[in-house]
């Protein structure tokens, strides 16, 4: 069954360059094992489009057809923003004879841009008191990053059979520390000048990967297993943390109102989304878990 949309039928072609999008999307940045996604893909597409046509309905019937000139400029900003037409063209695949559909996309997405201006109306002005309860509703967003400081015994093998050498001395300095050891004095007998005992305070995102994972994970004054990594081997004891905390107000009052004037558009166009099906007649078809 085809979609229709207030007697409008959309074709299967739409739907589908859609989920394509959608799917290309997720793909380049690594997120995507075959088709394990696709049936989540499809419906997000299918509600896509369904929300633009009732958009671009809702356009004609309030504001009429895209002026001419509206809709030539916003041809051409498109292309300007690839640099040039021959730019436009290799970056999106269409070709100079496909300018009709090319302009089709764009009426669509500027007939939505139309109504929407419209109907949401200026933006709201927010005083700080409720920029400050923005920030508490979203703290996670809004605060410092967790950090810890480190202390760490750190060898390098020069070979594989330093490798085992090296990985048996951490480990039976690990033992000599949870039995009350120095750790200074460990690292003093074990490492080379050069390899700093004491990482300071770091923040996760700025050390390996699977090095933050293990000390991030770990108590005040917990001594790790001997840790590998592609530098050698490590034991690691955390010594402070400092939990997040707010972030200043004054600090980050720009981005706040930026992000609160994102989210009350957001949901205000999910209210008019809303009002538009609830008074629409869709007739959707039902999709199939299909592989693409």
């Amino acid at each position: 069954m085809p979609l229709v949309i207030n007697s409008e039928e959309v074709e299967d072609r739409v739907i589908e360059e859609e989920f394509d999008a959608i799917k290309q999307h997720h793909e380049s940045r690594g997120e995507v094992v075959c088709c394990d996604r696709d049936p989540e893909f499809r419906q997000r597409a299918l509600d896509h489009v369904i929300n633009r046509t009732l958009l671009r309905q809702e356009c004609l019937r309030v504001l009429g057809e895209n002026p001419a000139e509206e809709l030539d400029q916003a041809v051409a900003d498109l292309k300007a923003q690839h640099g040039s037409d021959e730019n436009f063209y290799r970056n999106t695949g269409y070709t100079p004879q496909q300018e009709d559909k090319i302009r089709q996309r764009v009426s669509e997405t500027l007939a939505v841009t139309r109504v929407l201006d419209h109907l949401l109306g200026p933006d709201p002005e927010p005083t700080d008191e409720e920029l400050r309860q923005f920030q508490l509703a979203h703290i996670e967003h809004f605060q410092s990053p967790e950090e810890i400081r480190a202390w760490h015994l750190y060898l390098e093998p020069m070979g594989a059979e330093d490798a085992v050498q090296c990985f048996e001395s951490l480990r039976e300095a690990r033992r000599a520390l949870l039995g009350g050891a120095d750790f200074e004095a460990k690292a003093q007998e074990l490492c080379r000048p050069e390899h700093q005992m004491d990482l300071g305070f770091y923040r996760q995102g700025t050390m390996l990967r699977e090095l933050e994972i293990v000390t991030f994970s770990m108590e005040i004054g917990e001594i790790s297993p001997v840790v590998s990594s592609h530098f050698g081997f490590h034991v690691f004891k955390v010594v402070d943390r400092k939990p997040p905390v707010p972030l200043p107000f004054p600090e980050i009052r720009d981005e706040l109102a930026r992000q609160y004037l994102q989210d009350w558009r957001d949901t205000s166009i999910q209210e008019i989304v809303g009002r538009l099906k609830a008074a629409s007649n869709i007739q959707a078809p039902v999709l199939e878990a299909t592989q693409h």
